[in-house]
């Protein structure tokens, strides 16, 4: 869909995102509320959302049907927007990584999307952009299978 004359190149309402996100525009604002995702850029009376808007709506969906619960997502969320690293968040040592030249693990702790198996939900460069400050990556939460309760 194209965005309206009343937005911005790159800029999309609230249903124009929702479409294309495939979610709808209640789920968008109950992310809102629940603070997942930040609220739109007003002019005037129309809430408009960029390009981060629309980056940050598709992680939460695809984390979503991995089957992470919303109140996980918020604490991954949060933790990443203030620079800390998945070992800090759980309480662990930073991971090292092993030298192929030495005979020990380096002391530099790498916390990369590689490591934790999440590369593919970072976007084209953000190895590059992120350089300077830990990724969070994510760990699933158990899920409930209801077919086997009783």
């Amino acid at each position: 869909m194209a965005p309206t004359s009343a937005s911005a190149p790159g800029q999309l309402t609230i249903d124009e995102l929702a479409t294309a996100t495939g979610t709808t525009s209640r789920r968008i604002r109950s992310l809102q509320t629940l603070g997942l995702l930040a609220h739109p850029e007003l002019r005037g009376r129309t809430g408009l959302y960029g390009p981060l808007h629309r980056a940050r709506l598709a992680s939460i969906l695809e984390l979503q049907d991995r089957g992470f619960s919303l109140e996980s997502l918020g604490v991954l969320f949060a933790a990443l927007d203030a620079g800390q690293s998945l070992a800090s968040v759980l309480g662990m040592a930073e991971p090292t990584t092993m030298d192929p030249a030495a005979t020990a693990p380096t002391e530099t702790p790498v916390d990369s999307a590689e490591l934790y198996g999440f590369a593919d939900l970072q976007p084209p460069g953000a190895s590059n952009r992120r350089a300077r400050r830990p990724l969070l990556s994510i760990v699933p939460t158990t899920m409930w299978d209801e077919s086997e309760a009783s």
